[in-house]
């Protein structure tokens, strides 16, 4: 190549750190490029390029075809500055982050469960483009958000990891990372055999990818199953979560009323707190009706007619009996939510420390 070309293309070898050699003149500079978690010859979208340029120009993406937008967001040019807010809006998840470890709490499954075993669970998998409620599910239904078509293209990594991209800031490259290899890993799971792969492309969830095999879908998800947990955000290093539970952890630590509410009325809203409200009213019925018999068979007490008091006798006993019954069942309502409490929490401290242990192994292992 000769010195007076100033745009110079990645080059496509897989490598650790791709070094490019220094140029002459006053925008000479040598950067560093940190590898995509894929090779290049598995990607799945072949649709953007990307190429270094040195002096005052930025490095840039630029598509195959005429029209210069990111794949799957018509709405985000390749030359904007859009790129990164648009990708982190599309795929980090702020709010969950914020619980930090005290994601636990919550309830999760750590182990994501492939699309055809949610489907032997009786759960309907509904499409979602919010990242937050990604892998969250609602009694019968499980939102999953599709795989998006930018995030598997060998050049947008190599975008989004060249250090010397000045137009990237350093906080916002980092999380990027972390919640694309985070996203990414969560499909690994979810997608394993090639049924799982049909129902992913039957429910929408692959639909950039309609031209896809199963086996170079395979190819190239598999380069993310070994992720460890440190190089990913907080959130996608937690499985399945419960929308109740996950809504009931969120109004006691962040004060607020439910992370995710998708009732369209309050109606629904409501209608799952019916149980307990109706229990505790029959429990206090059922207490106060016995106590009003018990007062008034204590005012009829002095009549001389002996067959009346013993019937009096009857109720009074029987009323008796309806009120330490019913406080003995509430007794035992409280004391079998404790215990399921108790074993939930023992539950999540084992599976913490699990992973805990697992977490130290990959730090030892790492370089």
């Amino acid at each position: 190549m000769t010195e007076d070309v100033n745009v110079t293309p990645v080059s496509p070898t897989p490598t650790f750190v791709a070094s490019f050699p220094e140029l002459e003149g006053d925008a000479t500079k040598k950067a560093t490029v940190d590898r995509p978690p894929f090779d290049e010859s598995v990607q799945l979208c072949k649709e953007l390029d990307y190429a270094r340029h040195y002096g005052r120009k930025l490095p840039c993406l630029h598509s195959r075809h005429e029209d210069q937008f990111l794949p799957d967001a018509p709405r985000v040019a390749l030359g904007s500055s859009e790129i990164i807010p648009y990708c982190l809006e599309d795929l980090d998840t702020p709010h969950m982050n914020e619980f930090g470890e005290k994601l636990w709490w919550a309830e999760p499954n750590p182990s994501i469960k492939t699309l055809s075993q949610q489907l032997v669970f009786g759960r309907k998998i509904v499409v979602t483009e919010d990242p937050s409620v990604h892998l969250v599910c609602s009694d019968d239904i499980i939102y999953m958000k599709p795989l998006p078509s930018y995030i598997t293209s060998y050049a947008f990594w190599e975008y989004l990891l060249d250090s010397s991209n000045e137009s990237i800031d350093t906080g916002e490259r980092e999380r990027l990372k972390a919640t694309a290899l985070g996203f990414l890993r969560t499909y690994a799971h979810l997608v394993q055999r090639r049924s799982d792969f049909s129902i992913a492309q039957r429910c929408e969830l692959l639909s950039s990818f309609s031209d896809t095999s199963f086996e170079a879908f395979t190819n190239f998800i598999k380069s993310f199953d070994s992720i460890p947990d440190k190089d990913i955000s907080c959130r996608w290093r937690f499985g399945e979560f419960h929308l109740g539970v996950l809504n009931f952890h969120c109004a006691i630590r962040k004060r607020r009323w439910h992370l995710n509410r998708f009732e369209s009325n309050y109606g629904p809203y409501f209608q799952r707190f019916f149980p307990a409200i109706l229990f505790m009213y029959a429990l206090f019925s059922v207490i106060l009706s016995a106590m009003q018999v018990i007062i008034g068979g204590r005012q009829m007490w002095d009549t001389e007619n002996r067959g009346v008091r013993r019937v009096l006798g009857l109720f009074e006993w029987f009323s008796c009996e309806a009120i330490g019954w019913s406080l003995s069942f509430g007794l035992l309502f409280v004391l079998w939510w404790i215990c399921i409490v108790s074993a939930e929490a023992w539950d999540r401290r084992k599976t913490m420390k699990s992973v805990k242990k697992k977490q130290a192994a990959e730090n030892d292992v790492a370089p």
